[in-house]
């Protein structure tokens, strides 16, 4: 079970890889787009600078608190000094300095007692200033705050000695005519009046000194570059950002087009037929000659590959108990799917090996065979069916090409659905059935036109053609239904114009060269 899960899983990662190889050009360009859009934006966007300045919040005790020698110091709370420094009576001051009061920030250092002052600006020397501003604010309405505390204790000193001085001179109005006056009890009160008078001296010193429990570290500084646009963050987010974005819509592409590009999609849509060929997309091709490549380009991975079309009919041939397959149909859901191309080069191919091949053209409204083999098409099958030409007249040997000839299509008919239907069709198959080992039969599409579907029924065997990237899996169902219909004896697909990838890059790429010259035969291997 691990073993055939980790078979499945590869299976899978070669399917998603094969999905973004073919719609790679949409990530890459949804990612493009994505960056430049990320970078145009920053562009856009007006710089911001940040400035900031640091103030150190010292453990203090209230003068009042410490002249009664209750409670216990001043914790600093970084949420209430925020507030503080957001208040009404700092930006008073801050308006006074500046003219205004842009909006500042406050926040603090985790595990210190430090308080960060930041703002923006669209001015780097503008947010420094403003941060200054606020800092000098907020330390200047901390030190009044503690000038008011100096003083208010100042005045409960001086409020303790007037209550002693008040003291002393009732003790000193009742030792008048005593005997003896009660001078240690005087002492005692003057002695209390001396320390209150040094705190009260010590009080209003501190508080003309203006001592408080703040510091700034660190004043603001002008920034030298912004904060915002961030535009080297804003090109990676929008680069990672697109190419998320492009892989997903290469998935939802792929989920949503149907068109057939490899012998997987063929397999998944149509299981229960075999892929009997895989030929790979051709550069080059204008027609006639150079469709040829079996025979003009004979050690090229196109002609590699109909070669082994070749073996899988001849071993399809064989693999037949009741009936031999002597007459093929090819045809095609579709125009433009190539199944012209793949007749003549199949025919070229199985001549090769030795076989007397005929080729007959009836696709009787689009006939491309006798230019393919450049050959005259002034007498062909329609003269044959119309009785105006005997066989012997209109079949041709094809220059240069052994036991390989071709009946063409001949002068293009009125109805070719009613000629081809007819009992002349048959009779006329018979006979090229008696004259070759095998009978390619070039058939028009199936969908567009019902002469494929007549045919079928007086072949041995057809062959459907499949375009990558251009059938869709939607007309291969439709054009098997059809022909399923009439019970025609569907064989297998031709894979055409496959692009070479990983997939197939072995199977094409294989070096095939000729033999060397010892070799008997010249055989090639």
């Amino acid at each position: 079970m691990p073993a055939e899960a980790s078979a499945a899983g590869s299976l899978q990662l070669v399917r998603y890889l094969g999905v973004l190889r073919r719609r790679k050009w949409t990530v890459v360009v949804v990612t493009i787009l994505a960056f430049a859009t990320a970078l145009g934006f920053s562009k856009s966007e007006t710089p911001t600078y940040d400035a900031s300045s640091e103030v150190l919040l010292q453990n203090s005790s209230s003068p009042l608190t410490e002249l009664l020698g209750t409670g216990s110091p001043f914790q600093p709370n970084i949420t209430d000094e925020i507030q503080r420094l957001q208040s009404p009576s700092v930006a008073v001051i801050v308006r006074t300095q500046l003219g205004t009061a842009p909006p500042v920030s406050g926040s603090s250092i985790p595990g210190s007692d430090i308080m960060v002052i930041s703002a923006s600006s669209t001015s780097a020397s503008e947010a420094a200033r403003v941060v200054n501003a606020y800092a000098g604010a907020y330390i200047e309405q901390r030190q009044a705050a503690e000038v008011s505390s100096y003083l208010s204790a100042a005045k409960v000193v001086q409020g303790e000695i007037n209550t002693l001085n008040g003291q002393i001179a009732a003790l000193n109005s009742q030792a008048v005519g005593s005997p003896a006056a009660p001078k240690p009890q005087v002492a005692a009160l003057s002695s209390q009046i001396g320390l209150l008078q040094e705190e009260a001296t010590t009080l209003q010193t501190e508080s003309s000194i203006g001592a408080t429990g703040v510091q700034l570290l660190q004043p603001a500084i002008a920034p030298s570059s912004p904060s915002t646009p961030k535009t080297l963050r804003n090109g990676l987010l929008g680069l990672g950002g697109g190419l998320v974005l492009g892989i997903a819509l290469a998935f939802l592409r792929e989920s949503l087009d149907d068109t057939i590009t490899s012998k997987d999609d063929l397999d998944r849509t149509q299981p229960g037929l075999p892929v009997l060929g895989i030929i790979p997309a051709m550069s080059g091709r204008t027609g006639g000659i150079k469709d040829l490549i079996a025979d003009t380009r004979p050690h090229s991975a196109a002609a590699e590959a109909y070669r082994s079309l070749r073996t899988s009919v001849q071993f399809l041939t064989l693999d037949t108990l009741d009936r031999p397959i002597r007459i093929l149909q090819v045809t095609s859901p579709r125009t433009f799917e190539g199944k012209t191309t793949t007749v003549a080069n199949l025919a070229v191919t199985l001549a090769a090996a030795g076989q007397r091949v005929i080729v007959v053209d009836c696709d009787l409204r689009r006939p491309r065979q006798h230019d393919v083999f450049r050959l005259p098409n002034e007498v062909g099958l329609t003269s044959v069916l119309l009785g105006d030409a005997p066989m012997s007249d209109a079949l041709q040997a094809v220059p240069e090409h052994k036991d390989l000839f071709l009946l063409s299509s001949g002068e293009r008919s009125v109805n070719p659905a009613e000629l081809l239907s007819g009992p002349r069709t048959r009779e006329v198959f018979a006979v090229l059935e008696r004259m070759a080992d095998v009978v390619l039969v070039d058939c028009p599409p199936v969908l567009p036109v019902t002469d494929a579907v007549l045919i079928s029924g007086r072949v041995d065997a057809t062959f459907l053609v499949v375009s990558a990237g251009l059938t869709s899996a939607k007309d291969l169902a439709r054009a098997l239904e059809v022909l399923g219909q009439v019970d025609a004896p569907v064989s297998g697909f031709v894979l055409n114009a496959v692009t070479v990838n990983t997939e197939y890059r072995y199977r094409y790429q294989y070096p095939y060269s000729p033999a060397p010259a010892h070799l008997p035969g010249g055989e090639q291997t």
